[in-house]
């Protein structure tokens, strides 16, 4: 095992990665990878401890002798609060400290109704998931919208998107009753993150997932990382411009993006127009069951001009796979397919040579993950838990 220098590594924060990560596992492997003194090792394996973010037993291998005690990270020793809200469906959880759901809730909500009255409800759901989680010490708190997100200073930018939220600075709010970090992104974002670390991690580093429901956005894995842009609005792609778009009025002020043309707004409005009696998207399906040929077309024309736009982002970002998600793409494999068709014809022979173009393999519970992974990437980093462990007040317990 190779010896590190002591000075980087001379922090708590530093030797629960070590533990998280399985190079260390005893206070003899911590020694030999950080260089640091018994009586050093020994201090900061009892600040974890004493934090409930190492447990240790005795159950590692003997050389002769009393077996040495085996640290290992305490998935248990916190919770961490998130949420998925889409613009009609929310998804709540309480996951522990590997980002596992150890209780969920879902709620139908009109985000439009404003933060005066999602918030609160997300804020007595969490409550209400804690009451069965006696004594659980929540250590963070992470929250995905539907809308353009100021990432570092969690500030919603989304002009008549959801205008009143616009402009709002979410964390403040929330910590006024939950007195931890609290983190917030895009939707979409927090999705991709969910997907890619679920179901693709260690086999591709480039991702572009896609959610095509009641609007349209993408989240952008690039070498590993979410890819956020200057100001949080990378991945925007609802708001580019489609060609034979019909000259729609979009949400955001412009004309025929593709957010108002190939969306689930979009498709029941065009179905509507034609003479379809439809309020949701089960009348589609029950539609498209009955082998009604207007509502196909409605169908393939919104993966045509979905699947240019993709192509697009094909060309400029080179992803190794591209994920369709959310409600569309989850209920109608023919907008898949669609898809699918429209990029390999219209992307680089070289940008499309390995290209996968899948649905979601995760589904709804990809923005739960994605938001408590989000979290703990933040208050798991070593500089936060040193931070954390230097404070007097420790995390509160609901």
């Amino acid at each position: 095992m190779a010896r590190r220098s002591a000075a980087p590594l001379a922090s708590s924060g530093e030797v629960l990665h070590l533990i998280r990560a399985g190079e260390a596992v005893t206070r003899a492997d911590i020694g030999r990878v950080t260089g640091l003194s018994r009586p050093a090792v020994a201090l900061r394996v009892s600040e974890l401890l004493d934090r409930g973010l190492v447990v240790e037993d005795t159950e590692g291998p003997s050389t002769g002798g009393r077996p040495p005690a085996r640290l290992s990270f305490n998935a248990r020793g916190g919770v961490v609060l998130v949420a998925s809200l889409g613009a009609g469906r929310t998804q709540i959880a309480v996951c522990d400290l590997a980002g596992t759901a150890l209780s969920t809730a879902e709620v139908t909500i009109d985000v439009e109704r404003g933060p005066d009255v999602v918030l609160p409800l997300l804020m007595d759901t969490w409550e209400s998931l804690l009451a069965d989680l006696p004594a659980a010490q929540v250590r963070g708190v992470g929250l995905g919208v539907p809308a353009t997100v100021e990432f570092a200073a969690g500030r919603t930018e989304s002009v008549r998107v959801m205008a009143s939220w616009t402009g709002l600075v979410i964390p403040p709010i929330i910590a006024e009753r939950f007195p931890v970090p609290v983190f917030v992104d895009n939707d979409v974002n927090v999705i991709a993150i969910g997907e890619h670390h679920a179901a693709y991690r260690g086999e591709v580093d480039d991702l572009l997932f896609v959610k095509v429901s009641t609007r349209i956005g993408a989240g952008v894995i690039s070498g590993g990382q979410i890819m956020r842009g200057a100001l949080g609005a990378a991945g925007e792609i609802g708001h580019i411009p489609v060609r034979d778009g019909g000259g729609v009025l979009c949400r955001c002020g412009s004309v025929d993006c593709l957010d108002s043309v190939a969306s689930a707004t979009a498709m029941l409005r065009v179905l509507r127009e034609r003479g379809r009696q439809v309020s949701g998207l089960a009348d589609v399906v029950a539609l498209v069951r009955a082998g009604d040929a207007e509502t196909m077309a409605v169908i393939r024309d919104a993966a045509r001009k979905l699947g240019e736009v993709v192509a697009s982002a094909v060309n400029l970002l080179n992803p190794a796979v591209v994920v369709l998600g959310g409600d569309l793409a989850e209920t109608f494999q023919p907008l898949v397919s669609g898809v699918r068709e429209v990029v390999y014809r219209r992307s680089t022979a070289l940008a499309t040579r390995n290209l996968r173009i899948e649905p979601s393999r995760l589904g709804p519970g990809a923005g739960v993950t994605g938001c408590a992974l989000m979290v703990l990437a933040n208050i798991l980093a070593p500089e936060a838990v040193d931070a954390s462990l230097s404070a007097a007040p420790r995390a509160t317990v609901f």
